[in-house]
Formats: C-alpha cells, structure tokens, sequence
C-alpha cells in the first residue's frame, strides 16, 4: 500500500514539474514580440522580426542598420516620426529609408 501511495506522489510531483516548464516557456515565449520592419535602403525588404520587450527604436537602429548613421536614415514607426527613446510595441510597423544616396557624382562636362 504504501509503495502505490510513492508512486502517486512521484507522479503528482512529475505533473508540477511539467508544469513549471510549461510556464517557464510561456514565459520565454512573452518576453519577444513580433513587429514588421521595412528597410528602403538598397533594394529593399519586409519582414517580421522578434525583439525583446522594452527595445527603443534607438536600440532596434542600432541591431539592424549596423554600420549606417542615424542622420542619414528617415525612421518611423506606424508611419509616423518617433524620437530616439520611443518603446517599440507588439504589432508595430517600423520603416527606415536612408536620406542620403551614396555612388552619384556630379559630372561637369
């Protein structure tokens, strides 16, 4: 009797312990949000992208346009100019489009 009566613990516990990987992956799953990203620079693309909550528009620039400067670039978010420090949100549309255009020279002739 008292064996049966382990084994139902341990089965109990086993369930609890499934659990809690259960909300510890719901969990990961919450801490990215998904937001669709729109680069004009060259030949252009959309895609949807996962970043982790609380990312600045700052921070996004930095990850995805490596190497470009932040003058150079016309940002927006839902089709509208944000500052620096703006929080991207879940279901956000960003767009980046450079200002500049490098490879023309004037040619007098």
């Amino acid at each position: 009797m008292r064996v049966v009566r382990l084994s139902s613990i341990a089965d109990r516990m086993y369930e609890i312990v499934l659990n809690k990987e259960s909300i510890n992956k719901f969990n990961e799953r919450k801490i990215t949000m998904r937001i669709l990203f729109i680069n004009n620079s060259g030949a252009g693309y959309a895609d949807y992208v996962n970043i982790a909550e609380n990312t600045t528009i700052d921070q996004f620039f930095a990850i995805k346009m490596q190497g470009q400067q932040e003058n150079d670039c016309l940002i927006r978010v839902n089709r509208q100019p944000v500052p620096k420090d703006y929080v991207l949100q879940e279901g956000d549309r960003v767009t980046i489009t450079p200002t500049k255009i490098e490879g023309a020279r004037l040619v007098i002739a």
